[in-house]
Order: structure tokens, then C-alpha cells, then sequence
């Protein structure tokens, strides 16, 4: 291509969201959301993105 005087496109920028955060939180609030989630059946994380994600829609404009 640079021989042939080509432009060669830039590599395109991978997200720049991760789909990864950490998040400090009191431990009383810790062993309420590990409680509730396995009360749910389902682990800790896909507990916290549900109630992430009912809160956000709720509160959706």
C-alpha cells in the first residue's frame, strides 16, 4: 500500500468502556447484596446489574 502511495486508515479505537468498574461499599451493605443474591439464586454481580439496571430505567427520561 505505501508503495502504491495507498492511504492506510488508522486502526479504529477499541471501546473505551470495559463493561468493568469497581465499586467500594460497606461491608454491612456487601453481606445484604451477597444474602439477597443467593436467596435470587444468581451471583453477586448479575444481582448488582439488575438492580442497576431497574433503578436506571425507573429513573430513564
Amino acid at each position: 500500500a505505501l508503495e502504491n502511495e495507498m492511504e492506510i486508515p488508522l486502526p479504529e479505537k477499541k471501546d473505551k468502556y470495559s463493561g468493568q468498574f469497581k465499586l467500594r461499599v460497606p461491608k454491612a451493605l456487601h453481606k445484604l447484596l451477597s444474602q439477597h443474591a443467593k436467596q435470587e439464586g444468581i451471583s453477586m454481580n448479575q444481582y448488582c446489574v439488575y438492580l442497576l439496571t431497574r433503578n436506571d430505567a425507573l429513573n430513564a427520561k
